[in-house]
């Protein structure tokens, strides 16, 4: 069988850069100049764009602006929850990008875009200039949408949906409950980041409660009345953990209107709950400054062209990963 070589050509750079609608931009002409394109966020989607642009065109020069020093993967984070992996296991360096294939990394957050501009406002105060963005900052959690939690109610109650210091504590939370002890988890409404993860975290903790401390118990608050693979999850629970997890439909009392981090309850039209760990993931959104820059639509997503990736509300600025509203496009890295 003969191989086809797989050669970078003018032609496939162009392709690659129409798709993130890069081409279009009247300031990137390609083997003239180095096109400054500045990618914001260093997980999934912002890494692969940044990888993926350097390998079709060197010449490109491309900046991402991540606050963190590594990638704390959110998938595999349920298995530290549960016990299975550690934090260092989904701790990711991005030294590959940089050294392998030329990825400059600024370490700062973002404050502002201004896409008329395009000038983007730093965390430092610095501001700097750009010829295209790719947005791919993920998600931000909405601590105004259950009464009680808050920014300190995140010590009590962990949300753990942005891998991280919230990992470490939520497992930290069940390594101290008693062997009886109750775990309330609360999945969010719907758009939201990897749908199913709740339900597979839930699954998570049962085993790790099933080998260590059989006598608990988890309740799942949901503020949905289904979710993704309902049947193959519950059936699992029945096999498994029979009577250790008990699901609550929002329309059967299951979505909490209030939360008290002090007395460590839930508040759903029921009643007050008391756990000894309560894990609440709130409903999520575009991070603020896609707010102020007017790039989310009224449910607070950024609208995409699934095609090209690039936002509907603005020329010469592509979104990718969860932040976007791709219609097809589920939000799961």
């Amino acid at each position: 069988m003969t191989r086809r070589r797989n050669t970078l050509t003018r032609r496939r750079v162009l392709q690659a850069g129409a798709a993130l609608g890069i081409a279009g931009a009247p300031s990137v002409v390609y083997g003239q100049s180095k096109a400054r394109i500045t990618i914001v966020g260093g997980g999934f989607g912002g890494a692969a764009v940044a990888k993926h642009l350097r390998m079709l065109d060197n010449t490109l020069d491309v900046t991402i602006i991540e606050p963190n020093p590594d990638y704390v993967t959110c998938p595999h984070s349920n298995e530290v929850i549960a016990g299975l992996a550690t934090m260092a296991d989904i701790t990711v360096s991005y030294g590959r990008l940089a050294q392998a294939y030329g990825v400059r990394f600024l370490r700062d957050e973002v404050r502002a875009v201004d896409t008329t501009r395009r000038k983007i406002t730093l965390g430092s105060g610095s501001v700097m200039d750009y010829d295209r963005l790719v947005l791919a900052p993920g998600v931000e959690m909405r601590l105004d949408a259950i009464e009680g939690y808050n920014a300190a109610a995140l010590e009590k109650m962990p949300h753990a949906w942005k891998a991280g210091p919230q990992t470490a504590l939520l497992r930290r939370q069940l390594e101290a409950m008693p062997d009886g002890g109750t775990v309330i988890v609360a999945p969010p409404i719907n758009p939201s980041r990897c749908p199913p993860g709740p339900y597979e975290r839930a699954s998570l903790i049962a085993h790790y409660l099933k080998t260590h401390k059989p006598k608990s118990k988890i309740l799942i608050f949901d503020a949905k009345d289904t979710f993704p693979h309902q049947e193959t999850f519950q059936s699992v629970w029945d096999s498994l953990y029979p009577g250790m997890i008990d699901w609550y439909a929002a329309s059967s009392g299951g979505t909490i209107t209030k939360v008290d981090p002090a007395a460590m309850t839930v508040t759903t039209e029921f009643g007050a709950q008391k756990g000894n760990v309560i894990n609440i993931i709130p409903q999520q959104r575009a991070p603020q400054f896609l707010i102020d820059a007017s790039l989310v639509d009224p449910w607070g997503w950024c609208p995409i062209e699934p095609r090209t990736l690039e936002s509907t509300l603005t020329r010469h600025v592509s979104i990718v990963g969860d932040a976007a509203n791709g219609v097809v496009m589920a939000k799961s890295a």
